[in-house]
């Protein structure tokens, strides 16, 4: 089963105000702004939001499933177009465009091919099955003349995983949503290697308001509230290029 961590802001509300918060699904990659939108969110409305956060391809399960979901943050657009589909969105749209950096050891030299840096090397990538930041990654070596076979890959559930092996030196290499490098670099000195956006598909970033979500105001707010220029100022923040409005 999914493992999902839920963080919960205003905690001191009573239960009866949970019918007032506003339910996210958040993709791996974009738990950091999530939290940090979710924060500048409640400072600004007085409402609660509540985070549920995994692998893009795992969410998309869980709420197909019924999961209690109002808005659903994915890693890609192909989920959320999918959820349309299903009629199991009400709404959907872009919200971010999401950046690959190359994760070496400090002090190597950034200006090296990466071929040659990568070749026969560990490094880890998000499973690209499940999660869209590892597809890019594959492309990404395949664009290097790498592919899956030219290196030893470590393939995680989603890219936060990614983060947490080369956080503790179980990876020395890594292709990492650029949004997770700044917590990273608080945790271990590394050298990041932005990857030109033109090696991969973009990674465009879709947000689902859900069907299923319950009519509750706090959702149609936060919905709107997505387009601020407070929430572009976050996401922009946290490595992201935004998309036109």
């Amino acid at each position: 089963m999914a493992r999902f961590f839920l963080i919960i802001w205003l905690l001191a509300q009573p239960v009866t105000a949970l019918a007032d918060t506003v339910r996210l699904a958040v993709a791996a990659n974009a738990l950091p702004a999530a939290e940090a939108l979710a924060r500048a969110f409640t400072d600004e409305t007085g409402e609660a939001v509540s985070i549920a956060h995994g692998a893009t391809g795992k969410l998309y399960v869980q709420i197909t499933r019924g999961a209690p979901f109002d808005i659903f943050l994915s890693a890609d657009s192909a989920r959320p177009e999918r959820l349309m589909r299903e009629g199991l969105g009400r709404a959907s749209k872009p919200y971010a465009l999401g950046r690959l950096v190359l994760v070496a050891p400090e002090g190597i030299d950034a200006h090296g091919a990466p071929a040659d840096l990568l070749r026969g090397q560990r490094i880890a990538l998000a499973d690209p099955a499940l999660a869209p930041y590892g597809a890019a990654a594959v492309e990404t070596l395949d664009a290097w003349g790498l592919g899956l076979d030219g290196v030893q890959p470590l393939l995680a559930e989603n890219v936060g995983q990614v983060a947490v092996w080369l956080s503790t030196g179980n990876a020395d290499y890594g292709l990492l949503a650029a949004s997770l490098l700044p917590d990273l670099q608080t945790r271990r000195d590394v050298t990041a290697i932005p990857v030109a956006t033109d090696l991969h598909a973009p990674i465009a970033q879709d947000a689902v308001w859900l069907a299923s979500a319950a009519d509750t105001p706090v959702a149609a707010r936060f919905w709107a509230w997505l387009d601020s220029e407070t929430a572009d100022a976050i996401l922009a923040d946290h490595g992201y290029d935004v998309p036109a409005r």
